[in-house]
């Protein structure tokens, strides 16, 4: 059963990664927009310094993607890390299997020393009758 904080927590996590892909997305779509060649050059100065925003503009939008990357890597290592940590219906589960099998453990073992008694106590009524009977 998921608590409200768990709620919070588990949407900003998507949030997170629907941002970070979106991101991602939206910077490679403007780098390819960026690296289309136009069929007019025009003026050489003009040419070079276009060539030249274009150039930096592609950068700054791979540091972006690359950006969004280390994001989502980080992501990642938190939704495994709340998963271990939150995950306790699994360990519930497991506990619960554990004690029943120790249960049913505990439950032979007595009902075996039950028997090795009761044996034992055969043996010596046996022995003392035994006894008073010569």
């Amino acid at each position: 059963m998921a608590t409200k904080r768990d709620v919070v927590q588990i949407s900003s996590y998507s949030r997170r990664l629907k941002d970070n892909v979106k991101s991602m997305l939206d910077n490679y779509g403007e780098i390819l927009k960026a690296a289309k060649v136009s069929s007019s050059e025009g003026q050489s100065s003009e040419y070079e310094a276009n060539v030249y925003r274009v150039e930096n503009e592609i950068e700054i939008r791979a540091a972006n993607i690359v950006r969004a990357a280390e994001s989502l890597s980080r992501l990642v290592s938190e939704l495994k890390e709340y998963l271990i940590l939150h995950d306790f219906s699994a360990i519930n589960d497991s506990l619960t299997k554990r004690a029943t099998e120790l249960e049913q453990h505990q439950k032979t073992l007595l009902q075996d020393s039950e028997r090795l008694f009761l044996s034992a106590k055969e043996r010596e009524l046996k022995a003392i009758e035994g006894g008073h009977n010569v």
